[in-house]
């Protein structure tokens, strides 16, 4: 059911679902009481009310928890106070010191945490009014800001090394020795998974000297959004989340991005000299996927993207990855004339994975 809500448009493969994936119908939630929910400019917009509200329904939905222990909770974890910006904000200063931008929830509720991961030579800011115009509901988004800083460019950032610090000549990833890119990728995104599990653990930061306790989320509702090069690192964090069997994420989605070259040749091959895929499935289910192209983009081709959804699936069994080409559509973020049929994607993709 979840693979026809996801094939107009694009191309969606991985076969059936495993039970408790996507196909299972969504929990049915208690209506929540009519109280004022705080100031909508106060961070997550969290008050006493809304905390007695998500309180009550989690009691109410008690018989319908998963069987994970890490999600008994619906939406953030409330300890002794409610999650609120400030808490948040600290959070993320101490695991992600590079910078970042907050967008609450519109409908006050953040069952969901979504992360933005902007492209090279992009800030976080446009990524966050992307945020506020989608309004996603039951979703606090945070928009990341990369780490590295390009020469010659004003504020723009890199999330890793992608050129020659000297000559300024691009890493094409032709040579098999020159393992920078590859290297500074996977620094990133030990960076960024440690990041996850501090949102995810209600105990990472029991000593901090936080006012409010930090919000955290199950795994399971913890989404990925990348453009470009943001949306490589957000791939990347998934594949290694699931070979270290940490759990599926929320679902990720990326537009106009892929695994880089190397990556995938090491994917390929590893899956070659084992004679078999990459799992063998004890790690549970892989996190849902789907990735947007232009048909007409020089910087990540649409061959690259199919390649990278074809790696994944065989590398992870039960995977589901979708894809939707945009005709003449190049390199750039959603949006535009030709962002129509992209944007009812994702919004078909998030409808399916978001709580």
């Amino acid at each position: 059911r979840a693979d026809a809500a996801l094939a107009p448009g694009g191309v969606a493969r991985g076969g059936e679902m495993r039970r408790g994936f996507l196909g299972a119908a969504p929990p049915k939630r208690a209506e929540t009481p009519p109280e004022p929910r705080g100031d909508p400019e106060d961070g997550l917009g969290f008050d006493r009310a809304f905390e007695r509200a998500l309180l009550a329904q989690e009691a109410g939905r008690a018989t319908e928890a998963s069987s994970s222990s890490s999600d008994r909770t619906l939406g953030v974890t409330l300890r002794s106070s409610a999650a609120n910006a400030a808490s948040l904000d600290g959070a993320l200063t101490r695991h992600w010191p590079h910078g970042h931008v907050i967008v609450p929830s519109a409908d006050g509720h953040a069952d969901n945490l979504m992360l933005m991961l902007h492209g090279r030579g992009d800030v976080p800011a446009p990524f966050a009014k992307l945020a506020r115009s989608m309004a996603l509901p039951r979703t606090c988004c945070v928009a990341l800001q990369g780490p590295h800083p390009i020469p010659f460019v004003d504020d723009g950032r890199a999330w890793f090394t992608f050129m020659d610090q000297e000559s300024f000549e691009p890493i094409d990833g032709s040579d098999p020795t020159d393992t920078r890119r590859v290297d500074s990728l996977d620094r990133v995104v030990t960076r960024l998974a440690n990041l996850i599990d501090a949102l995810t653990d209600p105990d990472a930061d029991a000593d901090a000297d936080d006012a409010a306790p930090t919000p955290t989320w199950p795994r399971s509702r913890v989404h990925l959004f990348g453009f470009s090069d943001g949306g490589t690192v957000a791939l990347t964090v998934l594949t290694r989340a699931h070979a270290e069997r940490k759990g599926r994420l929320g679902g990720c989605a990326t537009v106009c991005a892929s695994l880089l070259p190397e990556q995938i040749k090491s994917l390929v091959s590893r899956e070659r000299d084992d004679g078999s895929s990459g799992d063998d499935g004890s790690s549970g289910a892989p996190t849902p996927v789907t990735l947007t192209a232009g048909e007409s983009d020089r910087v990540v081709s649409v061959s690259s993207v199919r390649e990278t959804a074809d790696v994944l699936i065989d590398a992870n069994p039960g995977h589901v990855a979708s894809i939707h080409a945009t005709p003449g559509k190049g390199h750039a973020m959603v949006g535009g004339e030709r962002g129509e049929g992209e944007m009812r994607h994702l919004m078909e993709f998030w409808s399916l994975t978001l709580w």
